[in-house]
């Protein structure tokens, strides 16, 4: 059967029917001049909700350190400078604590949540590197300093002349309330 001036094709099953059908005898859809927006309309409005959900969790799951709640720490990063760091051994264990001073030299506050700390040899070779998470948070206000001590844990080396380099890795915006962990 040809396509004539009486007949025309669904466009949801590509069926030829009459052009008065209001519903396709064939697939049920029915016609009209936005017929096929009005059976599509409910799943583009359902994958935007996903879509939009999605989004939305992974919003709330992303660290603060990529900007979202607050102010991203990672342009700012050369604000907070660690001096005077010590390593200082436990005297019932094996393990080290790391104590200093953070100075933050810019505009803004920052709360930190952990540091690293880098072991090199006298040529400047990486031995080992190590991110303590500061357990109680602080916030450096601008132009201020603030002193800490996280645990780094077990230290042994065999290498002589060993130094250790610390600085902030990762630091959330200090004016925002503290999220609960």
């Amino acid at each position: 059967m040809s396509v004539s001036s009486d007949t025309k094709v669904c466009p949801l099953c590509a069926e030829i029917i009459k052009t008065t059908a209001k519903v396709c005898p064939f697939c049920r859809s029915k016609q009209g001049r936005c017929a096929l927006w009005r059976q599509e309309l409910p799943v583009a409005v359902t994958g935007l909700a996903l879509l939009s959900m999605a989004v939305v969790m992974i919003a709330w799951l992303a660290p603060e350190e990529e900007g979202v709640g607050g102010r991203s720490f990672a342009g700012n990063r050369n604000d907070l400078v660690v001096l005077n760091s010590t390593l200082d051994p436990h005297k019932a264990k094996l393990t080290f604590w790391l104590t200093g001073v953070i100075t933050n030299r810019g505009q803004h506050a920052w709360r930190v949540h952990e540091l690293e700390v880098r072991f090199v040899d006298h040529r400047g070779n990486l031995l080992d590197a190590r991110h303590p998470v500061v357990k109680e948070l602080f916030v450096v206000l601008p132009r201020q300093e603030h002193g800490f001590r996280v645990e780094l844990g077990e230290l042994v080396f065999t290498n002589k002349n060993v130094t250790h380099q610390v600085r902030v890795q990762v630091a959330t915006d200090g004016d925002r309330p503290s999220k609960p962990n």
